[in-house]
């Protein structure tokens, strides 16, 4: 099925526990390659397992658990 515009959507709009795919990161590079060597990257399957208004999210990347500042999940966006 393919995903339309409306379904994606930020990662701080994610519902927990359920697995989301990355479709784009507006993030500047070094960024991006920090969060890439931690398992986080476009095409990427990853879980929200904690999010609340303005604190950083804890994310499932595989077995991994790894914490995300809220300002940059808003710029992660998934579906």
């Amino acid at each position: 099925m393919k995903k339309t515009m409306s379904q994606i959507h930020p990662l701080t709009e994610s519902d927990l526990m359920t697995n989301v795919t990355v479709v784009r990161m507006k993030l500047d590079v070094s960024e991006q390659e920090k969060l890439s060597q931690l398992g986080l990257h476009q095409g990427g399957t990853i879980r929200v397992l904690q999010r609340a208004l303005n604190e950083p999210l804890l994310l499932a990347i595989g077995d991994a658990r790894i914490g995300v500042n809220y300002e940059t999940a808003q710029k992660i966006f998934v579906y």
